[in-house]
């Protein structure tokens, strides 16, 4: 039985871990097509870096990406709070209509927000892209840190004010750095969410405003080149390094605790 249960976990391992093998192998490829493999080249980083309508859409997404991560991650902190401390009636009714867009389906949000801005004559560019991808990831971020804001004493406020801390003051040095790991993971899933978001970027990019994976995904139409293989390793690389440190940051937090 252990044997089987190995085999699957290797297994499930491999399918998940395969492709992301074969995007780095690519990068490297020689030959101008995914379909075989010619020895090992740096050509393809070097074009990459050249392909200015590439990058700027790289650029538009990274953008996005961050306003829309750092909105919802704000507006979560307060929503959170806010729940945390709230003990009146509809308190689940509100959580419902926070989660709602989660269980929508992306392409109904997507068409609404398109038929609203169209119809209000607002132009289709950045400001749409940001609106849209915040209506995804708002909902997660919020989540992430109210599982956090819950598990706070309720009691912290009274304690701050009794030392004389002003409601700001009791936020700064009370409750960011209890929320802190929950922040940056709040953070860290709106980001990827946004940024890999290719349904609301549809239905709300504007002219140029292109995201990366809209790019990605027209590509697929005369065949994904190299460079892409190689783009996709460095953001694998950038996201590595990232949880790394995160990771590092956190465990070294951990162990000061511990020791004091």
């Amino acid at each position: 039985m252990d044997r089987i249960v190995n085999g699957i976990a290797r297994a499930v391992f491999v399918f998940l871990y395969l492709p992301i093998a074969a995007v780095i192998v690519y990068s490297f490829n020689a030959a101008g097509t995914n379909t075989r493999f010619e020895g090992l080249t740096l050509q393809w980083y070097a074009e990459l870096f050249q392909d200015g309508a590439l990058m700027q859409t790289l650029r538009t997404s990274a953008v996005v990406a961050v306003l829309s991560a750092t909105v919802a991650t704000v507006v979560g902190i307060m929503f959170a709070l806010g729940m945390a401390r709230y003990r009146g009636r509809g308190k689940g009714g509100l959580i419902a209509l926070i989660a709602l867009p989660l269980v929508v389906p992306e392409i109904v949000l997507g068409v609404a927000l398109l038929s609203v801005f169209s119809a209000t004559k607002v132009p289709l560019g950045i400001t749409t892209l940001v609106l849209g991808h915040l209506i995804v990831s708002l909902p997660l971020a919020t989540l992430v840190l109210m599982s956090s804001a819950a598990m706070l004493d309720p009691s912290l406020p009274e304690a701050a004010a009794d030392l004389g801390c002003t409601p700001w003051q009791t936020f700064v040095r009370v409750y960011f750095p209890l929320l802190r790991p929950a922040v940056i993971a709040a953070w860290l899933l709106s980001f990827t969410t946004s940024f890999s978001n290719i349904v609301m970027s549809t239905f709300l990019s504007g002219v140029g405003s292109t995201t990366l994976p809209l790019r990605i995904y027209s590509s697929l139409k005369t065949g994904l080149t190299p460079s892409i293989n190689a783009l996709g390793a460095l953001l694998i690389l950038l996201t590595l390094v990232l949880v790394l440190a995160v990771g590092v940051t956190q465990m070294r937090r951990i162990l000061v605790d511990s020791r004091s």
